[in-house]
Order: structure tokens, then sequence, then C-alpha cells
């Protein structure tokens, strides 16, 4: 037998729904409309209403209950009907009065009776897909549903907003617009094929970073450049500080030019691999001798002017999901501020215990940098694995990345990739979050401790500020696969390298 039947989506909540019968069957009908259109206009008529039909009713104003006999006379105004009694003579007389009366029919568990059918409905957001058997098996339909509701990545919706908003910046006429939507529709659902391999997923996750820190570099590196010479070199001039200016540079063992090195690197990073940045810097200065609490602090004073330009660009290009950065961001800032108050409070008195501590976990990110670049590509698998909890991992990202200096990237951003989500949405969440919790953790640090390590953050920040215009071109030139193992290589030689000195100091 074919299946005639065509699926229309209706604005119930515009149309009158009388439901007949008040039993577990009509309860259970009851509720898939009021999980889809909660606002539908409905009257139940019955005999006898079991007490969770009644319990409905204090909590939806919309529905009135008639605990009665049906008469013909309830089709007066009505619209559809769903027949739920639990005799087939007495639904099929009903049938004949609602069709005299030209109104559509349900008859639960009756297909040959029914004029239209309840579908299972997948929702996601302003998605909805209604499936249907052709009324030959409602379980396989609920089974489909179940499926589809996981597969379907909670993104969705954001990514129908996106095309809203592209689809009405369109202009020409209709024919134009359809190919144009088409062919965006195309590129992204191939994209999504070639998501099934973690080598591809890192591939994919680079090129959007690439993407958004080329805009945020080209910001960031104007602003800078403009800023930084045309601002202190009046201050200079005017206030005759060029023996200051020296003086600043030159203390601590003219740590500052060290500082524009480590920013460099770190940038160079950054722009290749989406994360990085806090490993290279907190690397560098612990080989330096510098303490963990100025580490932590002087790297995310830095990043604050990064990820923010890194943001910024991230929500122009409609990477952001504000539902992933609000369920991320606040335990996040706890992790965040705890992370930095207890390197504070034992970082300077506990440095010999701190810093091989925060090395190790350099060298394990180092490590784990070593282990993507010689990833075997025919491994990717996709696992149906439960989902990490966010507002954890937010809390733990939070205070390993104020703790060490940093960290958030490998861990919270690789996590949410590994779990199969959309990586555009993941890289512009995470970044946005990364960005809430660098001011939260700077800003701990400056009542804590001060701000004397100014030369550390200036050093860093002009490295950045000066290799970011040149960084995206830099690096789209270099082997990705060689970039990872070179790093990689690196972060776990310093690491070696500063846990051995603080053994045998």
């Amino acid at each position: 037998m074919s299946n005639s039947l065509y699926p229309i989506f209706l604005k119930l909540e515009n149309l009158s729904l009388l439901i007949i019968g008040g039993g577990k069957v009509a309860l259970e009908k009851l509720e898939s409309v009021l999980g889809n259109s909660p606002e539908t206009s409905i009257k139940l008529v019955a005999k006898e209403i079991i007490p969770e039909v009644r319990t409905l009713q204090n909590q939806f104003s919309n529905i009135t209950l008639h605990e009665r006999a049906y008469h013909d006379h309830d089709f007066n105004g009505t619209d559809l009907a769903i027949i739920a009694v639990n005799d087939v003579e007495l639904a099929g007389e009903i049938r004949e009065k609602a069709q005299q009366k030209s109104v559509l029919v349900n008859i639960a568990d009756k297909p040959d009776l029914c004029d239209f059918y309840l579908g299972s409905i997948v929702k996601k957001g302003s998605l909805k897909i209604a499936i249907s058997t052709n009324g030959k098996s409602p379980t396989i339909a609920k089974r489909l549903r179940e499926t589809f509701t996981e597969v379907i990545p909670d993104e969705m919706d954001h990514v129908l907003d996106n095309m809203q908003h592209i689809r009405n910046q369109l202009t020409g006429d209709f024919n134009y617009k359809v190919k144009e939507l088409n062919k965006i529709t195309t590129e992204y659902l191939s994209d999504g094929k070639a998501a099934a391999k973690p080598d591809m997923e890192i591939q994919k996750l680079i090129s959007i970073t690439k993407t958004a820190q080329r805009k945020a570099n080209i910001y960031l590196g104007i602003i800078g450049v403009l800023l930084l010479f045309g601002l202190f070199g009046l201050v200079v001039y005017q206030f005759n500080l060029s023996d200051d200016i020296q003086h600043f540079l030159n203390k601590d063992d003219h740590i500052f030019y060290w500082m524009l090195f480590a920013g460099f690197m770190a940038e160079i990073v950054a722009g290749s691999m989406g994360m990085g940045y806090g490993v290279i810097c907190t690397t560098i200065l612990l080989l330096l001798n510098v303490p963990p609490p100025i580490v932590s602090a002087s790297i995310h004073s830095a990043e604050s002017f990064t990820t923010a330009a890194g943001s910024f660009s991230h929500y122009k290009l409609g990477n952001v999901n504000k539902k992933m950065v609000w369920v991320l961001f606040p335990l996040a800032i706890v992790g965040s501020i705890i992370g930095a108050l207890t390197l504070s409070h034992y970082g300077e008195h506990y440095a010999y215990i701190v810093k091989p501590i925060i090395a190790c976990y350099t060298l394990y990110l180092g490590i784990n940098i070593l282990r993507n670049a010689f990833k075997d590509k025919k491994s990717g698998q996709v696992k149906n694995k439960r989902r990490t909890n966010l507002r954890v991992l937010g809390l733990v990202g939070g205070f390993i990345d104020s703790f060490a200096g940093g960290g958030w990237g490998p861990l919270v951003t690789g996590t949410l990739i590994k779990e199969g989500r959309i990586p555009r949405y993941v890289v512009g969440s995470s970044t946005v979050a990364k960005f809430l919790l660098t001011i939260t953790s700077a800003i701990t640090f400056i009542f804590t401790i001060g701000i004397h390590h100014w030369n550390i953050v200036l050093g860093l920040l002009l490295g950045g500020v000066f290799t970011a215009p040149f960084s995206a071109m830099l690096t789209a030139k270099l082997p990705t696969k060689k970039m990872f193992v070179v790093v990689g290589m690196v972060v776990i030689a310093m690491s070696l390298i500063t846990i051995t000195k603080s053994i045998f100091s």
C-alpha cells in the first residue's frame, strides 16, 4: 500500500480542539498536543476523567473539562477532534457525526478510521520533524524520534537563526536567493559528513579559527600600533619619560624583551592551532624563574586584550552559541577566582611545589599536542558517549586556566569537539567564555598581588600585537602537523627543564 499522507504543520493554537474521552489514552493525546502547542484551546468531554487530566487543567487555563456524556452539539465551533474512547462502535458513530459537521477526526489506535494522524515529533528549538508510519507502528515512530533527537545537535537552532539572517540580507529575485541558500546549505552538509573523522574535525577547527583570528588580528594590530605609537610617543615627548622607560625596559634582567619573544611565539601558535597561548607563555615564564602568581596574572592580563578581539570576531561571524556561553561562564568565573586566590596565597611561599606542579601540567599538555599530531586518521569512529556536564567542565576549566596560567582551550574546547559538537560554535562560545574568565582572573590578581608585573604584561601584549597582523599569513604557509610536532616538543622540553631545575635547586 502506498503512503498517500501529506504532512502539514498546523498552527494549532489558532484552532479549536475537542477530545472525547478522559482515560489514559486521552491523557497521552492531551500531553502530545500541549507539548507542541501549549496554547491550544481544548475542550475535553468524558463520563469519567482521571486525576492526571485534572492536574493538567490546573497547569493550563486553556483546557475546559466536562464530566458528562458526549453530545452532538459538542462539535459546534470545533475544528479538529480526537476520539479516545475504548469502544470501536461508539467511535464509529462519533466519527459519522463529526463528518456531518465537517470536522476532521483522529481515533486512537484505529488508523483506518482516522482523517489525520498525530505524528511523533522531534523538536530542536525552531526545528520540528514529524514522523509517521502511516498508522502501522507508533512504536517505531517513537524510536526514530529518540534517535533523531540524540543525533541532531543542540546548536541546530542557532544554525536556523543564522540562515534566517542570511536569507533576510540577500537581495535579488527569488531564483537567485534559492541558488545562494542551496549553495550555503550544501557546503554546510558536506562539512558535516567530513566531520565524522577526528582528523578532519581538527582541520575544520583550525580553518574556522584562522578565519576568526585573521579578523581579530586586523582589529588588534591596527588599534595596537596606532594607540601605542601615537599615545606613548606623545606622552614620552610631553613628560620627558625616556629615562624612566629605559629603566622600565631593562629591569628584572631585561625580561621585557623575553616577553616580546614569548608573545610572538604564543601568537604564532594560537593563530595556527586555535589554542596554546597560555601553555607557551607559562612554560617560558617558568623557565625564566618568574613566580607562579606573576606568571598567571601576567598571562591573563595580556589575554584580556587578545580574547576580547577574538570574541568580537566570533560574535560578528555568528559563531557564538549564547546558550552554551550562559551555561559555561558562571562556574568558569567561580573556578577562575578560586584558582587565582589559591595561586596568590600559596604561589609565593610554596613556589618550589607549585612550579613543578604547573610544569607537570604543561608537560601533559605538550604530550597531548604531540598525540594530536600523530593521531591515526583511520581511527575516527563516532562514539555515542554521554555528554560532559558543561557547568562542571566550566568550573574545572576556569580553575586550571587561572591556577596554571593556561589550559582552557585544550581542556574545554578539546572536550566539546571530541563529543561531536559543531566546531565553529564550540570555538566561538569557548572564546567568549574564556574572555569573561580571563577578565575575572586578571582583576582578582590585581587585587591580591598588585600590578608590579606590567613590564611582563606589556611585553606579552606588544609581542602579540606586532605579530597579529602577520601571524595568520605566516601560519597558513606552515604545515599543520609539523607545527603540532614543533610546539609539542618545545613545550615538553621547557617543562622538563623547569621540573629538573625545581627538583635540584
